[in-house]
């Protein structure tokens, strides 16, 4: 008898014990799944803030890149120019060298004549007088033959002053097109250093920017496995919208959640996001054209699509941020995520159509939107069809 009992109360024991590690055990995984969860979108918050970062790094250096590159354009087309310039300069300089040889040549013909004129015109007036007077038949011709030996000899000065200058002239231009051949020449050596720099310049930046590369890729890599453990968890804590607290649902037709837009840039289902496949169970809702507009989301009135009690008003940063739970009885729920600002509070109640936030880009966001769900019997639904008579138009 003793021993029967003594078996019960050993019994009874592990029956305590093992109801109790059950009751304890669903605890602690369920607060390692939260913990996972967090901690993996805190890896993604971090990896795409990197990714952020190395794309703002990337586009930075490609318009270095892109600035480098036209600079270099740009001297090449000087260079060009210049080489044009220098070509013709060189004609140029070529041509006035002729010319000058030219000019050079008459001035020596026409020295060498005036050398001979002046020998003659010697001679005949080292004959004297007597000569002069016996070579001519009168008085009047011994006139006019002086005074035209004496202005041949004027006009050969003169024409030999004006060729030396005509000279001169063409030697100043000579030495104007080789300064300015000279400097041209200059420039176009510091416009080849330049553009030899630039080429340098590139080459780093061709660098860098295959190295931002490489690094975004990496990046992205690791991002593809972070939002795999990332969705893993989220999946993970689906648990927590749990069950209604009325088994009656409200009723009445759901509403659309953001009255101010209609454009939904992410629907429901299967669609990949950093190069994974996700079931996406809600709708996103971003900026769209309305009434012939496009208006900004960010910032517009949430409302309630549905009357309900709210069950969770969750101020956070991973996730879907700041988010809304609505329930409507009957296990049917509401989600509403990335709020910027909450208006109501766990165990609210609140009626269709009251603002309960404010569209934001909080948590795992890719900018302003509402990621909107509707869960029918706790099992999530496209909510699509269930608001598209309230959609705005």
């Amino acid at each position: 008898m003793k021993n029967k009992k003594l078996i019960v109360n050993i019994f009874c024991i592990l029956m305590a014990l093992v109801l109790g590690f059950g009751l304890i055990n669903p605890v602690i995984a369920s607060a390692g799944t939260k913990e996972d969860y967090a901690a993996a979108q805190e890896r993604l918050d971090k990896i795409n803030k990197e990714l952020s970062d190395l794309k703002n790094t990337h586009d930075k250096q490609e318009k270095e890149k892109s600035n480098a590159q036209k600079q270099i354009d740009l001297v090449k087309k000087q260079i060009s120019l210049l080489n044009t310039d220098i070509k013709t300069l060189n004609n140029d300089l070529r041509a006035k060298q002729q010319e000058l040889e030219r000019k050079k040549t008459e001035i020596r013909d026409t020295d060498a004549l005036f050398k001979e004129r002046l020998k003659a015109m010697y001679i005949m007036r080292s004959g004297g007088t007597l000569s002069t007077v016996l070579a001519v038949d009168s008085f009047s011709q011994l006139l006019t033959a002086t005074d035209t030996l004496q202005r041949i000899s004027m006009a050969d000065t003169d024409l030999l002053k004006q060729m030396d200058e005509q000279k001169k002239v063409i030697e100043q231009e000579e030495a104007d097109i080789q300064q300015r051949l000279n400097d041209l020449v200059e420039k176009q050596g510091t416009l080849e250093t330049k553009q030899n720099e630039l080429a340098g310049l590139m080459q780093t930046l061709d660098s860098k920017l295959s190295e931002t590369e490489a690094r975004q890729e990496a990046a992205r890599a690791t991002q593809k496995e972070v939002y795999a453990e990332y969705l893993a968890a989220k999946q993970a804590v689906e648990a927590e919208f749990g069950e209604s607290s009325t088994d009656t649902f409200v009723g009445g037709e759901w509403i659309w959640p953001v009255p101010s837009n209609g454009y939904i840039s992410s629907g429901f289902g299967w669609r990949t996001l950093y190069g994974v496949r996700d079931n996406h169970i809600g709708i996103d809702i971003s900026t769209g054209w309305v009434e012939g507009k496009w208006p900004y989301i960010n910032g517009q009135p949430i409302v309630a699509a549905n009357s309900g009690v709210v069950t969770k008003a969750q101020y956070g940063t991973t996730g879907y941020g700041r988010y809304i739970i609505i329930d409507h009885g009957g296990n049917n729920f509401t989600l509403y995520g990335h709020c910027s600002t909450l208006n109501v509070g766990v165990g609210d109640y609140v009626t269709q159509g009251q603002t309960i936030a404010t569209v934001g880009s909080t948590g795992n966001s890719t900018g302003p939107h509402l990621h909107f769900e509707i869960r029918l019997n706790g099992t999530p639904v496209d909510p699509e069809p269930l608001v598209a008579s309230t959609r705005p138009r």
